[in-house]
């Protein structure tokens, strides 16, 4: 078990706290305050239980048993998606767009006047 020390620096106006890690092995001196119990992390609790979870919730049983129908009907919908999205492709790719128009003749159009330039500034 660990146990955690707070200690309050006095040089501090926002009362900071210090926690001080201290083993079963170690003596407690008078500067441990309060002992404070810290739950297993979730990632041991969840191997722990799965065993009796499984047994203990028919809806997880449940869902155990649907489990690999559901993985196959995902699967089976990312094909048919897939294949639709490559027969749509396809069939643009097919269709023939059509071409740009050519670009209007130029040579007949009147010549741009000279710009009078900018007037002088008093």
């Amino acid at each position: 078990m660990l146990l955690a020390t707070p200690s309050v620096a006095l040089a501090d106006d926002d009362l900071g706290v210090t926690m001080r890690m201290v083993t079963d092995d170690d003596d407690l001196t008078e500067s441990v305050v309060r002992e404070i119990e810290l739950n297993d992390p979730v990632a041991l609790e969840r191997r722990g239980d799965e065993a009796g979870r499984a047994a203990a919730s028919p809806g997880a049983a449940r869902a155990a048993d649907n489990a690999p129908e559901a993985r196959d009907r995902g699967r089976e919908a990312a094909r048919s998606a897939a294949e639709r999205a490559r027969e749509v492709r396809e069939r643009n790719e097919q269709r023939s767009r059509p071409e740009r128009p050519q670009r209007p003749d130029t040579s007949e159009r009147p010549a741009r006047p000279d710009s009078p330039g900018r007037p002088e500034r008093p």
